[in-house]
């Protein structure tokens, strides 16, 4: 069977395109997690907290998954505390402030 150079071609692009399109796409059990645009001064320091603190045994795709109410977030951070979370309570109010603004209900 021959390969016309018009057909190589087609096929040949066919190929990098859905090789660039499966770089952008996110597997079917994953989330995509962007790091959110900052939208207050401290939100990069409070994003680093998040990371510090919650990623210690959870994967950040569990925990901007929950979408939860500022309420409920503290509750969450309560919670984790109780499991052995170290953790003051100013850096527990930023977390869950930072939560509740970027990954609370909506």
């Amino acid at each position: 069977m021959k390969i016309r150079y018009a057909n190589a071609a087609l096929l040949i692009s066919l190929v990098i395109a859905g090789a660039a399109a499966a770089r952008n796409t996110v597997a079917p059990n994953q989330t995509a997690i962007a790091k959110p645009q900052p939208s207050a001064p401290n939100a990069d320091a409070d994003f680093a907290l998040v990371q510090t603190h919650c990623s210690a045994c959870h994967t950040l795709d569990q925990v901007t998954a929950a979408r939860k109410t500022p309420d409920e977030w503290a509750e969450t951070i309560d919670r984790m505390v109780d499991h052995g979370m170290q953790i003051t309570p100013e850096d527990t109010k930023r977390i869950a402030a930072y939560l509740s603004a970027h990954f609370g209900t909506k």
